[in-house]
């Protein structure tokens, strides 16, 4: 039997040059490097042989990064998206296949302030390349066919219209912005030296007209059109040539492809418990979909935005991942909500991080001011006005706000005062959108560019079935969850405190949930409770506040637990539903919407999913 070696040897392509036997055994020693590596995992396992030709001139050399690493279908699908879509391929295709150690970056997008009292400055460019030895290359794509007129630029899209472009001013505008923002992430040694980065238009669905007139400081260098598509990675590295000559001698160089990755692919994970039974359902790699994605993209280059979805949508993970990007970018950030729980547990749950404050309404003064005495609900927000107002320099250059429908009209001014009595910072707030939560519409402040998500991507299908009975928002939700086990209803026989400890019993026992995994949900208030301190089996209680890490199970109300979750909810007492009607269905979205993976409704009554 060949030996795998060999067989590595014989499945390559000969490399130009090895045109007898000795030359061939002359690569041994390569080859053996190359088969450690393939073992290893750091090539994978394949027999195609352009991948091992791909990595036969690298033997050394890291894998690129795309970010993202594949375009999501309603990018690919829209027409106004085509020439990024051809220099998105070509780019990859390529680079894998000649190229290693580039960071690629799609539709970048970034804020930055200059100044304390100025608006934050919006950049974006089509994509941006770094490699620590070939340089920094900001990308302009401009598709569609591209004519010169009278010292003007036009881009004919397949419709005919003709669209006014200036591809070079753009791609340096783009450069200069960038500089600004790598200068206050104060990563980014000589980042004010904007003329170190290069710029490189491309054309992709054209060539370049013949009677093109460029700008006095560009070069044909630093343009590919239709003609370069196929040798793109070579054009690039023309570009790079042309702006940084044989090697890029910048001080950030060895560090640059980690600065891109953590302002633009950095993920940010925040660890929550995961049962044993539920692992299939809720340990899938948290990636974003297609709506969350361009809820990203949208927030990523509007300052002051409203993000609406219903329980379950991500709006508390997209707060918190835009609000821990904006922090480790130099700006000072306030993430808050009106819930005491939901604050503490998004707190515990985040890096602490020198510019970002996590906190709830009630306690943000006492966190500015450890001396302020108690004040009134109706004196609060005044007072906090004024306190910002005194102590400028206490202000947030951005303001993310959670759970936003709980706030009222009257309320915003002052919440909004936050960002200094130029309100030039950055403004979020994020939703509830279901109809069905209050007596009253949610009313918020001007100017928020609205968005919108769509998919429900925390809880299982079943679960989302049930819950979306209560569910009357802007748009339904799509459910994006796995299948799931059915929603279980219990009867308790009249005997509550022994049908919950039989219950948990199981829970703990023959499905090998942990204690941390379970939360006990009750409509009243838990002072009001039956269910309060009750004794389980092992020594252990139901208690309000448990231990971390310890035996006892969490008992919540369903009004101090909106906003958080647990891979399983066991909701009781719901004979004890109010009779309001809309109240009842308020409990209920709230209170089946808290569940990730299993859902139990003890004594639900037979005509609430009627």
């Amino acid at each position: 039997m060949m030996s795998p070696l060999i067989r590595i040897v014989f499945c390559m392509k000969v490399p130009v040059g090895l045109t007898d036997a000795s030359s061939c055994l002359e690569t041994l020693p390569k080859c053996a490097r190359l088969l450690e590596r393939t073992s290893a995992g750091e090539y994978p396992t394949t027999t195609r042989s352009d991948r091992f030709i791909a990595a036969w001139g690298h033997p050394t050399m890291k894998q690129n990064r795309f970010i993202p690493n594949q375009l999501p279908l309603r990018i690919r699908e829209a027409p106004h998206k085509r020439g990024e879509v051809l220099v998105y391929d070509a780019l990859l295709e390529q680079l894998n296949h000649k190229q290693r150690d580039w960071v690629m970056v799609y539709s970048a997008n970034w804020m930055a302030k200059r100044h304390r009292n100025e608006p934050p400055r919006i950049g974006e460019t089509d994509f941006l390349l770094a490699h620590p030895e070939h340089g920094l290359v900001i990308v302009e794509v401009k598709g569609g066919q591209i004519e010169f007129e009278g010292e003007q630029w036009y881009s004919r899209d397949k419709g005919g219209r003709r669209h006014e472009i200036d591809p070079f001013q753009q791609v340096g505008r783009n450069a200069y912005e960038l500089c600004w923002k790598f200068e206050q992430m104060k990563r980014w040694d000589g980042g004010s030296e904007k003329d170190k980065y290069a710029r490189w238009v491309i054309f992709p669905e054209s060539v370049t007209p013949r009677n093109a007139v460029f700008p006095p400081y560009y070069d044909q260098a630093m343009v590919t059109d239709l003609d370069g598509m196929p040798n793109i990675v070579d054009e690039l590295l023309k570009a790079c040539r042309f702006w940084y000559g044989g090697s890029w001698q910048h001080p950030a160089a060895p560090h640059a492809c980690d600065l891109l990755i953590d302002l633009f692919g950095k993920p940010r994970t925040f660890t929550l418990p995961l049962a044993e039974t539920a692992k299939e359902d809720s340990a899938r790699i948290e990636k974003l979909t297609d709506s969350q994605f361009a809820v990203i993209a949208a927030i990523s280059r509007c300052p002051r935005a409203a993000i609406a979805g219903g329980a379950g949508s991500g709006k508390t993970w997209l707060a918190r991942k835009r609000a821990v990007q904006l922090a480790d970018e130099g700006f000072k950030v306030l993430l808050m909500c009106k819930s005491i729980p939901l604050a503490v547990h998004l707190e515990q749950t985040t890096d602490r991080h020198d510019q970002l404050t996590i906190c709830s309404y009630k306690d943000l003064l006492r966190r500015l001011d450890p001396d302020s005495e108690q004040i009134s609900d109706d004196e609060y927000a005044w007072t906090l006005a004024s306190f910002i107002s005194d102590h400028p320099e206490l202000a947030f250059d951005a303001v993310f706000v959670d759970e936003g429908q709980d706030f009222n009209k009257e309320e915003w001014p002052f919440v909004e005062s936050l960002l200094g009595t130029e309100k030039a910072g950055i403004f979020y707030v994020f939703y509830d959108d279901n109809q069905q939560l209050s007596n009253r519409d949610t009313e918020l402040p001007a100017n928020l560019v609205p968005v919108q998500l769509e998919d429900n991507v925390r809880t299982t299908r079943a679960i989302h079935k049930d819950m979306s009975r209560f569910y009357k928002g802007n748009q339904e939700q799509r459910p994006q969850g796995p299948p799931g086990r059915h929603v279980e209803q219990a009867n308790s026989e009249g005997n509550l405190p022994k049908k919950v400890r039989e219950v948990i019993s199981d829970l703990l026992k023959a499905e090998r949930f942990q204690e941390s995994d379970i939360v006990v949900l009750t409509p009243l208030e838990t002072t009001l409770s039956t269910l309060s301190d009750l004794s389980l089996a092992d020594g252990r209680s139901l208690r309000v506040a448990p231990e971390p890490n310890g035996k006892d199970v969490l008992l919540a109300s369903v009004k101090d637990f909106k906003g958080l979750e647990k891979p399983v909810v066991v909701v009781g007492e719901l004979d004890q539903l109010p009779t309001d009607e809309a109240e009842r269905r308020r409990i209920l979205y709230a209170a089946l919407s808290r569940a990730k993976s299993h859902l139990i409704l003890i004594d639900l009554p037979k005509n609430e999913f009627a």
